[in-house]
């Protein structure tokens, strides 16, 4: 099956931990389901075109909460910044034509709708794509850089941008505190 956006066949219960964690009531061990995504981010990144390097870095950007405020075992802080700088470096600078990308908006919105976004955009490629994001999403886009009223494929060239996994890992470098090294 062709996806929009690369994703594991098993993202929906990775998200489901990631997720748990996200909101305090994880039961599995919490700094290996950080651990096991900050290693699968770091054979991926920088990645080519099938690998699912944008999922993997929502992952540690949903688990950033967990990482900078649950006291985390040793190492885990330094593990997932050194593997968050290395994608985040993975943005050369070069200019593209989006006034708007999706780690522009609110991490904290973000993360709110992220299980409807990743749902179409691992979704086959002749999904409706309209709904990729919600109408109040769409509301708070900034009108002079971007319209506001973007079309479901001008939305998922933004999700698909080259720079949009390195946006996110430095939104959750900023999360954590950190810069990129």
């Amino acid at each position: 099956m062709s996806t929009v956006i690369p994703v594991p066949n098993n993202w929906q219960s990775l998200f489901s931990s990631w997720d748990e964690l996200r909101h305090g009531y994880h039961a599995g061990d919490k700094d290996e389901t950080v651990r096991g995504c900050a290693r699968r981010l770091d054979t991926k990144a920088p990645g080519s075109e099938g690998d699912p390097v944008l999922f993997w870095t929502l992952g540690l950007l949903m688990l950033a909460p967990y990482v900078a405020f649950g006291n985390p075992g040793p190492g885990v802080e330094d593990e997932v910044v050194a593997v968050l700088s290395r994608v985040a470096r993975g943005d050369d600078g070069s200019t593209c034509a989006h006034g708007w990308h999706p780690y522009e908006s609110d991490v904290d919105d973000v993360l709110e709708r992220l299980p409807a976004v990743l749902e179409v955009l691992s979704s086959p490629v002749n999904q409706a794509l309209d709904d990729l994001l919600p109408e109040d999403c769409m509301d708070e886009l900034d009108e002079e850089a971007e319209p506001a009223n973007l079309s479901g494929p001008e939305i998922l060239a933004r999700w698909q941008c080259p720079r949009t996994a390195p946006g996110f890992a430095r939104a959750a470098l900023d999360y954590l505190g950190a810069t990129v090294c």
